[in-house]
């Protein structure tokens, strides 16, 4: 997936999904191997039924918004971006997936050692994500998408299977293969589909922007934009292209975008000088009621942006909220659209007489370089760089970074 969220999840029908992410945090292509080979795990296990059953709101991702954008495009999209949101496998089901996938990276070839090696490095980034939100010494809690909570136990349980399984067969880490294929990797969010900072969304190319609603975090396609919280309350943002076609706001909300929906009557509002409506109405999917505020908002430039909030109860604190999210919606300037460039992900070597003061100082500089580069390149935390060293950096690019 073209998402910046390191993540890898399993969907039902053994489908898996590696996220660009996830690709920039593995050394070699063992790792990486061993990502898949957990997740292979997971679907032989069939751990899959008893983690959708647990699911918050997934598949109403989808449905709710294909039923609002009209596209079965959009709502098979939600059912992927929903993956990213299904609840934590159990222990167990960890520790199962774990022990089948070191044997299958055995199997493959591949040295065992690498399930460990990784499920440490997804520690090392839970860590970094602590410290970037300011929340140090607690980790493995404030990566919203982390579905495999990682600990010491499963790091030394998985030592020990690889160990236990250990041979004298020649087994190659694919690492120089591997950073050739990500050298030029896009690192971060891909500015030309917009980009996160923190709960505000900007996009460059359109040159708007806004705020998801307090307590959501925002993940982003190329079709919608979605958020969710941890309670099952969900956003979707889109553009339709086809603009007004010179129907009135409210005219267009209710004979085009909300056609096959039992809505309230359009209300007349204003969002930051742009004219909008706001209607309210209740979607039973599959026996459950829920509650959806719809905005829309003439955006100009023959686009309309649509705004659908989905709750599963009525609150007066989540409107409030709804209502900060909506009226944030603004354009960009042109010098701020201009300030937004892509980074991309550089594989090089270390020169003669390099100190790691120097590697830190050349990589696009953010609150926390230099703890962002260790967990880039993890083997400059026990030793200084040596001539000849590869590694990670990120330096500003163009958008047709792969």
């Amino acid at each position: 997936m073209n998402s910046p969220v390191v993540n890898a999840f399993a969907l039902p029908g053994g489908y898996v999904y590696v996220t660009r992410g996830l690709l920039a945090m593995a050394n070699n292509e063992a790792e990486v191997a061993g990502v898949l080979a957990h997740e292979v795990g997971h679907v032989i296990a069939r751990h899959g039924v008893e983690r959708q059953s647990r699911a918050t709101g997934m598949g109403l991702l989808g449905a709710i918004a294909g039923i609002l954008t009209q596209s079965a495009d959009v709502a098979r999209l939600g059912q992927t971006v929903g993956g990213l949101f299904l609840a934590d496998y159990s222990r167990d089901q960890e520790y199962e997936a774990d022990r089948l996938g070191v044997k299958y990276l055995g199997l493959a070839g591949y040295p065992r050692e690498a399930m460990a090696d990784f499920l440490q490095r997804l520690e090392d980034h839970s860590e970094y994500a602590a410290k970037v939100a300011g929340k140090e010494g607690k980790s493995g809690q404030y990566d919203f998408f982390a579905s495999h909570p990682q600990t010491e136990d499963r790091i030394e349980k998985a030592n020990q299977l690889a160990r236990l399984q250990k041979d004298d067969l020649n087994r190659s880490y694919g690492t120089e293969r591997y950073l050739l294929a990500i050298d030029g990797m896009l690192y971060g969010d891909d500015i030309k589909e917009g980009v996160i900072r923190g709960r505000e969304f900007l996009h460059p190319d359109l040159r708007l922007a806004f705020k998801a609603p307090k307590g959501f975090q925002l993940i982003n396609s190329t079709r919608a934009v979605y958020a969710k919280d941890g309670r099952g309350n969900q956003m979707v943002f889109d553009l339709d292209p086809r603009g007004l076609r010179d129907m009135s706001i409210d005219q267009y909300m209710s004979t085009v975008w909300l056609k096959k929906v039992n809505h309230n009557r359009p209300e007349i509002i204003q969002v930051g000088g742009a004219v909008g409506a706001k209607t309210r109405f209740v979607v039973n999917q599959n026996g459950r009621k829920i509650y959806v505020t719809a905005v829309v908002i003439n955006f100009g430039y023959d686009k309309v942006a649509r705004f659908a909030y989905h709750s599963r109860a009525r609150s007066s604190e989540l409107e409030a909220r709804y209502e900060e999210s909506y009226s944030s919606f603004r354009p960009m300037t042109y010098d701020e659209a201009a300030e937004i460039k892509s980074v991309q992900l550089v594989i090089q070597k270390v020169n003669y007489n390099e100190s790691l003061d120097d590697l830190v100082g050349e990589m696009v500089q953010s609150s926390h370089t230099r703890d962002l580069f260790l967990l880039l390149n993890p083997v400059f935390k026990t030793r200084d760089p040596a001539r000849g060293d590869t590694y990670k950096t990120l330096m500003y690019g163009t958008q047709e970074g792969r």
